[in-house]
């Protein structure tokens, strides 16, 4: 046992230990440095010793078997959705969606349908071969949707600051490549946040919902009948993932990430009066979840592209874990659906004023970030704690 108020040394040379630790000590100890720090002090062919230094008094280990047991259950990074997918669901919710899309949007076209179709395709390969590279992934992502951009011109010529906008209408390409940038961060945002029961999917049915609200109140252009299928649609997925019968997968993340992408710059394209950060704020959540994992990848000196267990949503579930809560993955994405819904609505009576728009989209970051810390903190204090 270790004793409260000193500082203990434990040197573990258990072949576990050997393969754990230093994947402990990339992916957790960089967010509370001030609670435990390792030391790889030792190395020979034959044998390899780490030594803990625990320095916090009231975030100590239980025992040795309590660390590794915390290490066994909760540090596992083989993919971001290994820690909270205990039950094989079918993944399939994409191949309904993009059936959806060819019955009721026909009107894009069997081409731009076809671009639809590749990037379900690019997901699918994540679902099926375990073993595609996301580089790869990214490079057919970013491939298919620029043939989409130009082939429809979708593009985003307006961010209300007159310099960039300058740019932006007189350089095509300018705004193809920014364009294209903004479908891939919500695509794979989309994906990243699809790790627990029924968070993608409220996430999506509450952004559809909210443009129809903003569009019946406001008079705005809209296919209303389109837009209350789809919601409809997604509410039937909503209760099958509910229920752990399907699951979106990384087909269906992208595809609905890519279409609502598309959905949104056409809206706010056909509606001069909504403020183009109305689009930033309801679909802020996958968007920053996506950056913020980038930037903690890159502060972690990890690979970007590397897949881990360390979202909002894990963070969530971990603490629900912690105490003692049932159904875990449903409450999580429950949680995340509900705080959503809370900032996304606030934001109906000023979908033109881009100054409180923007002041929103920054207090939901904000929100985001202290929860997260907080989360993280919370977690790695009862774990260690006697």
């Amino acid at each position: 046992m270790v004793n409260e108020g000193t500082i203990e040394q434990v040197i573990i040379t258990t072949e576990k230990a050997k393969t754990i630790l230093p994947q402990w000590e990339k992916d957790l100890i960089k967010f509370c440095p001030e609670m435990v720090t390792f030391k790889h002090f030792a190395s020979t062919k034959e044998r390899n010793d780490f030594r803990l230094s625990i320095s916090k008094p009231k975030a100590l280990l239980a025992s040795l078997d309590a660390f590794e047991k915390f290490l066994s259950d909760n540090i596992k990074f083989s993919k971001h959705k290994s820690l909270v997918s205990s039950i094989n669901t079918p993944t399939s919710g994409g191949l309904f969606l993009i059936l959806f899309i060819l019955i009721f949007k026909s009107q894009l076209g069997l081409v731009n349908i076809f671009y639809l179709f590749l990037i379900f395709l690019v997901g699918l390969s994540s679902d099926r071969i375990r073993n595609v590279s996301p580089l790869n992934r990214l490079f057919f992502q970013i491939f298919i949707t620029f043939l989409f951009v130009v082939n429809t011109q979708t593009l985003i010529i307006d961010v209300r600051i007159d310099n960039i906008n300058q740019l932006l209408n007189q350089n095509n390409y300018l705004s193809i490549i920014f364009t294209v940038f903004c479908f891939i961060v919500l695509m794979n945002g989309t994906n990243f946040i699809d790790g627990v029961n029924l968070n993608t999917i409220g996430f999506y049915i509450l952004v559809y919902s909210v443009i129809l609200i903003v569009s019946n109140n406001n008079d705005l252009y809209i296919d209303r009948s389109f837009n209350i299928k789809i919601i409809l649609f997604l509410i039937v997925i909503y209760l099958m993932n509910f229920f752990n019968k399907l699951q979106l997968g990384d087909g269906g993340s992208y595809l609905i990430g890519f279409f609502t992408a598309f959905y949104v710059i056409d809206f706010i394209s056909q509606n001069p009066l909504v403020s183009p950060y109305f689009a930033v704020l309801i679909l802020w959540y996958p968007c920053f979840e996506n950056l913020f994992s980038i930037s903690r990848k890159i502060y972690q000196k990890k690979s970007i592209s590397d897949a881990d267990n360390l979202h909002l949503h894990h963070n969530i579930f971990l603490y629900l874990k912690i105490k003692n809560f049932k159904n875990l993955n449903n409450l999580s994405g429950l949680i995340l659906n509900l705080s959503n819904f809370l900032l996304i609505f606030i934001g109906l009576n000023i979908f033109n004023s881009t100054k409180y728009l923007i002041l929103l989209i920054l207090i939901s970051v904000f929100i985001y970030i202290l929860s997260y810390n907080i989360l993280i903190k919370i977690i790695l204090s009862k774990k260690f704690k006697k």
